[in-house]
Parts: C-alpha cells; structure tokens; sequence
C-alpha cells in the first residue's frame, strides 16, 4: 500500500522509515513504555547510532526518563545562576539569552525540544548579525549540554554544525601615524588621549578605559594594564579583571605623549591613586562608560572623513604599527596580550627587536609627523 510505513525488526529498538523518506527510531523503556527519538533522522546510520547511545545508558544504569515537566527557562535560571563563570561573562550570558532565546523556549518542557525546534528558533535569528546569532547558539547549546550532564535530558537537541561560529566579513583597518594623530584631533581634549594610548600601545578600548593614575609610570614610560572597563550594570561592575592572564601587562608607551599625560593627570584624571584617567562626566569614581566612548568616536571619525572606522581598529593599528617597528611574534604577544602566536603573526615582520625600541619607534615618527606638519604651516 503507498505511503505505507515500514518497520524493520532487530535486537534492541525499532526503526521505521516514514512516506518523508526519514527514520524514526524508538524502543521500550524499562516499564514497558515506548519512546520516541526527539526527532527523525535522514540516514539509517544516524538512527542506529541514536539507539546504540540508549542501550548502552539502560546497559550501564545511566539510563534516565525523559523530563517532561521541567520548563527549559527553570533549568536555564539556574544554569545562569550557578555556572563557574566570570561576573561580565554571566551578564553577557544573561543578555543573551533574555533577548534572544528565552522568548523561544522559556515556557517549553525542556525534555520536549527538538532539533527541528533549535533549527526554526535559529533560522529566525536576524542574518545580518551573524556574531549575536552565534553568541544566541552558543548559550542557548551551553545550556543543553548542561542539561545532558545532570542527567536531565538524554542528550542535546542542539546539533547545527558550525552554528556557534562566524566569519568576519570586515577586516580591521589600520591607521599610519599621521591618520591617527589626525583622527585624535576631532576629538575632545580629556578623551584625546584615550585615543592615542589605544592606538599607540594596542590597548583594547576597555582596557584603555580601565586605566587609572595608579597605571601610569611617568618615570619608565610604561602603562600597567591590570583591568578593563565596560558599560556595567545591575549584576556586574564597570571595571573588572582583563580578558585573560596573558591579558595582564606592561606596555610601553612612546615618550612623546608624557605631555599630554601629564596633562590628563593635572586637568583631566579623577584624585587618589585609584583615580580613573578617563573618568565619567556623571560619576567621578566611575571610567568614561564604553557607550560615551563609541558615541564620541563616531562623532570623530564623521568629523576626520573615517566613517568606516571602529574602536577596535586602534588596537589594529597599533599592532600594525608594531609590527612595522619590526617587532617579533613573542613581543606582539607581550604588547598585546594575545594568548595565541597565530593572531600576533598577522602583524609581524619577523625582525626580533624589543618593546622599548617599539615605542621608542613610534615616538620618532610622532616626531617626525609633527615636524612635517608644521613645515606645512610655515610655508603657507
């Protein structure tokens, strides 16, 4: 009879393929029950592996009943709540997941989501944010996986391949030293700085925005970056360790800015040591927010004819400028804090040379650039 399923009998399970062309696997649970796999699946193989995995868990006594009781956004709370993760790293999470997968799945059982389900949700994912869609996959798979290790369900529901990555369509652009000292120009005089000190010594945006005076030593023109700073919130502060270990450093700076340090210092800066370089307008005992930061950037880079330009460009240009020095894969790492060579190898030139005679680079073509610039002015 057309359309008519076929059931294939063997030793543990069942397998039937459907008028779709698909499997549908199953088997009899230790009451006598019968249970479905979550969804079907295109290849035979796929269906013998997915009954393989439950035998083997009613084999070893690991096996456990499906839970469908237990809403995905009671688990996801807890999860949140409870996962060994950094402060501004469970803020993020939570952002995420509040915006972009709990309005799908918070009230579903969480023993009845499907692959299927986890396709359509990300199927709907805006297309031209493709760095928010696969942070969304990834809490969204971190909390499933979670799931199959407590025992709650028997396995995740989340299997799209390469969901959780993205490319980079826009590659950084890197400013020469005449651009940058042009661009910090549109600038406001207290966050001029900032943009030099970002460029200059690849400072991540908040790891520039962290610094207090306590960061700067005037006598060996070293920055010492400890802490980065970010908009904060409820459940996070503004400022708070760097992004990894290799992330704490001392970078050099070229001695051409001590002016405009010192500056910043006296005019600029909140007091004590623990005073921020780039403190807020509203709270003084708070870092300029990064919201006002990249509001005041745009507004420069319109100004100077950059409007393609990001904030994390400076650390680009800073890098590439770096390298230029003819500065080593080890001593991009050290200035950056890069924890892998791969990513400080696409700035360098293979020349060993040391971070003082970076800086020291950089401030002769600082120099360099200004003198050009004034002799402009005089001829006229």
């Amino acid at each position: 009879m057309a359309g008519k399923t076929r059931r294939t009998r063997r030793s543990f399970g069942a397998l039937r393929k459907l008028p779709s062309g698909r499997y549908q696997a199953s088997y009899l649970d230790p009451h006598g029950n019968r249970v479905n796999a979550p969804e079907t699946f295109t290849a035979k193989t796929d269906a013998d592996a997915w009954l393989s995995v439950q035998r083997a868990a009613l084999e070893t006594g690991t096996w456990k009943p499906r839970d469908n009781s237990l809403l995905f956004g009671e688990f996801a709370e807890s999860w949140l709540t409870t996962h060994q993760i950094r402060d501004r790293s469970r803020y993020t999470y939570r952002n995420t997941y509040e915006h972009s997968v709990a309005p799908t799945f918070r009230a579903t059982p969480i023993g009845r989501i499907t692959s299927a389900m986890v396709r359509r949700w990300y199927a709907g994912l805006p297309q031209d944010r493709p760095a928010a869609r696969a942070n969304a996959y990834r809490v969204l798979a971190q909390i499933l996986r979670a799931a199959v290790e407590e025992g709650v369900i028997p396995e995740s529901p989340a299997r799209i391949r390469g969901a959780s990555t993205y490319s980079v369509k826009r590659e950084g652009r890197a400013l020469t030293v005449e651009e940058l000292l042009t661009f910090a120009e549109h600038v406001p005089a207290d966050r001029r700085l900032l943009i030099l000190l970002g460029g200059f010594c690849a400072l991540r945006p908040g790891e520039a925005l962290a610094l207090r005076r306590r960061s700067v030593d005037l006598k060996e023109h070293v920055l010492h970056v400890r802490e980065t700073a970010s908009n904060g919130g409820k459940t996070v502060k503004a400022v708070g360790p760097v992004k990894t270990a290799r992330s704490v450093r001392t970078v050099h700076y070229p001695e051409t800015l001590d002016d405009m340090i010192r500056t910043q210092l006296s005019d600029h800066a909140a007091p004590g040591a623990a005073g921020h370089l780039f403190p807020s307008p509203i709270a003084k005992d708070q870092p300029l927010s990064y919201s006002s930061f990249a509001a005041t950037f745009r507004r420069a880079a319109r100004a100077a004819g950059l409007e393609d330009l990001r904030p994390h460009d400076l650390r680009h240009s800073g890098l590439t400028l770096a390298a230029a020095t003819g500065a080593t894969t080890r001593e991009l790492m050290d200035r950056a804090g890069h924890t892998s060579p791969a990513t400080a190898m696409g700035y360098q030139h293979a020349v060993r040379d040391r971070d003082r005679r970076i800086a020291d680079a950089l401030g002769a073509a600082i120099t360099a650039a200004n003198t050009r610039e004034n002799g402009d002015d005089d001829d006229k």
